[in-house]
């Protein structure tokens, strides 16, 4: 888990019920890069809690996509190499308002790549890797194959749950159509048919976690105008109790052990989302009129005022 050391990712997220999503990311690794993902040693024998991050929210400050809307945060803790949707897995965050995530880590398992029979994808660092090719997760992977597919078929990405980047988003028409290219450069039933032995091929990441979270919501007691300005985010790691699996290449089976207490390295992903809330019918309309401009200023403006502590 960063410390709020290193950049944010933004990213973009198209919802079909709500509308045009962006997110700041906090140790993002869906592609394989040379960059490690960040870790703490957490000292799990603290009673209370360690807090590994605190986050200030001034919604009031959010550049909206669109007039008629008024601005939300959602808030999503996920594996850093697991895209992740904020309007199924996320909390939402109001003005106003103190939240307290206390995350368990429930599960780390450690397979290993080929030629060993867990046949897993190396999810770790690499200096050769191109951008945006490898995934770094089988979800990210079965994305990727799903997106290639759309893009072939439609002239735009609808797969990817998190997009760097709007411009080959795929948007509907006013009829609620996606419409299809006018010509494919090979039968349909072929390209299906690439997408199935793509997805095949899709392996397991070598490291796998496995964690859940509770949150719980405070009033946020200060001076009348922060208080109707702000919000605030404490993460904390609790004391729990973690089972590792790991493969011995020795035996070739599972070594299953646990340990409680003690240093321990945590991973964590963290995404801050913002989005419009706004009737979807007028949210087609709107896209219809003024597509390309409003597409500029979400990729041009700064979301929120986001303060990572």
């Amino acid at each position: 888990m960063g410390q709020g050391n290193t950049p944010l990712t933004r990213t973009f997220i198209l919802d079909s019920s709500v509308g045009l999503l962006k997110c700041y990311s906090e140790n993002l690794h869906l592609y394989q890069n040379a960059l490690k993902p960040e870790t703490s040693e957490i000292d799990f024998n603290s009673s209370s809690g360690f807090r590994i991050l605190r986050i200030r929210l001034n919604l009031h400050k959010i550049r909206l996509f669109y007039i008629v809307s008024k601005p939300q945060v959602f808030i999503g803790i996920h594996s850093p190499f697991v895209p992740n949707n904020p309007t199924i897995d996320g909390q939402p965050i109001s003005s106003g308002k103190m939240y307290e995530f206390q995350v368990e880590l429930e599960r780390e398992e450690h397979r290993l790549p080929p030629p060993y029979q867990t046949n897993c994808l190396n999810n770790g660092p690499s200096e050769e890797a191109v951008p945006l090719t490898n995934p770094n997760s089988y979800q990210m992977c079965l994305e990727m194959c799903k997106s290639a597919f759309s893009t072939k078929v439609y002239d735009c990405n609808m797969a990817l749950t998190m997009v760097s980047s709007t411009t080959d988003l795929c948007f509907q028409t006013k009829y609620g159509e996606i419409p299809k290219r006018s010509y494919l450069k090979k039968p349909l039933k072929e390209l299906k048919k690439e997408r199935h032995i793509c997805m095949q091929n899709c392996r397991p990441e070598c490291l796998k976690l496995q964690y859940k979270y509770k949150v719980a919501e405070k009033d946020l007691y200060l001076n009348l105008k922060e208080t109707n300005d702000y919000a605030f985010v404490d993460i904390f790691v609790k004391n729990t109790e973690i089972t590792v699996l790991r493969h011995v290449p020795l035996y070739g089976s599972g070594e299953i052990f646990s340990y409680i207490g003690g240093l321990v390295g945590f991973w964590l992903g963290v995404s801050v989302f913002t989005f419009t809330d706004t009737i979807q019918k007028l949210w087609r309309k709107a896209v219809n009129l003024k597509m390309s401009l409003r597409i500029d200023n979400a990729q041009n403006s700064p979301t929120s005022e986001i303060h990572l502590d």
